[in-house]
């Protein structure tokens, strides 16, 4: 008589059943954070909080894909900034006389050229190859403490032109992943990933 292969036991495939959507879920709640190019956790939101009260922060803006007049383009990238901060009333400054303090500063490379590591935005802006403008539109934005980053994102999306709103957008989502909301950190529950809010009637927050 032909031995059989025994059958699997149902609380073993419950379990990795469970497992498995559990994982699913908590990939889809990251699946919109930002590629990170600094170090993790919020330090750059904390150095920006303390230091805003005192005035505009120093800003650096380096690139010009679309051939822009250049104080229209600094104009334009520090409000963008300045807007896209969630949960924080800050001014960004590309004039010396205009900022409170020397640091900590922000620089914001438009375009940059190939894969530049972050931390050279800190200890190098100027030295920092940008390309014109392409399909794609690339932003590597770095909070710096002198030549040390604090930290840094990278983030791209399709630009028509400068007058194209999702230039700005892009301007306002590479904010927002620099200086994460900490709503959730101070507010929450802090026992679920970011991302995932089960609210009152158990909806999944995307």
């Amino acid at each position: 008589m032909a031995a059989h292969p025994p059958a699997g036991r149902p609380g073993a495939a419950r379990a990795r059943l469970a497992v498995g959507l559990l994982s699913g879920l908590v990939l889809l709640g990251c699946a919109r954070e930002p590629a990170r190019t600094g170090a993790p956790g919020e330090e750059a939101r904390r150095a920006l909080a303390e230091s805003r009260a005192a005035g505009p922060i120093r800003t650096m803006v380096r690139g010009n894909p679309f051939g822009m007049d250049e104080a229209r383009r600094d104009a334009l990238v520090t409000a963008a900034m300045a807007e896209g901060v969630p949960g924080l009333a800050v001014r960004f400054t590309t004039s010396a006389d205009q900022a409170a303090t020397p640091e900590p500063h922000l620089v914001v490379v438009l375009n940059p050229a190939g894969a530049q590591p972050a931390a050279a935005a800190c200890r190098a802006p100027d030295q920092l190859g940008t390309l014109p403008a392409d399909d794609t539109l690339s932003v590597l934005a770095a909070f710096c403490q002198g030549e040390e980053m604090i930290d840094a994102v990278r983030e791209e999306a399709r630009v028509a032109g400068p007058t194209d709103r999702a230039f700005e957008r892009l301007l306002w989502r590479t904010s927002a992943a620099l200086f994460p909301d900490d709503y959730w950190d101070n507010y929450g529950f802090g026992f679920l990933p970011r991302g995932i809010d089960l609210g009152i009637g158990g909806s999944f927050g995307m």
